[in-house]
């Protein structure tokens, strides 16, 4: 509970007028396009969850972008071990905390080639707005690329 309101106190203190920016910027410099309907995009590809409302972004992959958000979506309840990626104090919420109404916006980017630039596209945001709680991309030494990818923030 006190990382929830860590991050919750986080959110409140961004700016919402460098987050639109970096928003637009990402989307003018890359392959991505807001969509209006999931539905049409049960495919391979890249796609940005935006949440406007906490100045957030998530940066997934998948070979099917509708069910894998859908996933996040419906993920239930977090299992306690999950819910913190670190200490409470810099542990960043995971976007399975979300669900559908506080999704904004979804950018995506069909492509088959879904590994190659996950991280790049994570690493395009300033770390204050991305909710990633880990890089992307292929992790080459398995669990020991994870866990050198942890995100942490000073909350």
């Amino acid at each position: 509970m006190q990382n929830f309101d860590l991050n919750m106190q986080f959110f409140e203190c961004l700016n919402h007028n460098k987050f639109e920016a970096e928003v637009r910027q990402f989307i003018k410099e890359t392959c991505f396009v807001e969509i209006s309907d999931l539905n049409e995009y049960s495919c391979p590809g890249y796609y940005v969850l935006v949440l406007d409302e906490y100045c957030q972004v998530y940066v997934g992959t998948s070979k099917d972008i509708k069910r894998r958000i859908k996933q996040h979506w419906a993920g239930g309840k977090i299992k306690f071990d999950r819910l913190l990626c670190g200490p409470v104090d810099r542990s960043r919420l995971s976007i399975d905390s979300f669900r559908a109404l506080d999704t904004t916006r979804i950018l995506i980017y069909p492509t088959e080639d879904v590994l190659l630039q996950e991280n790049d596209y994570i690493n395009f945001f300033s770390d204050e707005f991305i909710c990633n709680r880990a890089g992307g991309g292929v992790l080459e030494f398995g669990l020991l690329s994870l866990i050198a990818s942890i995100k942490k923030r000073e909350l």
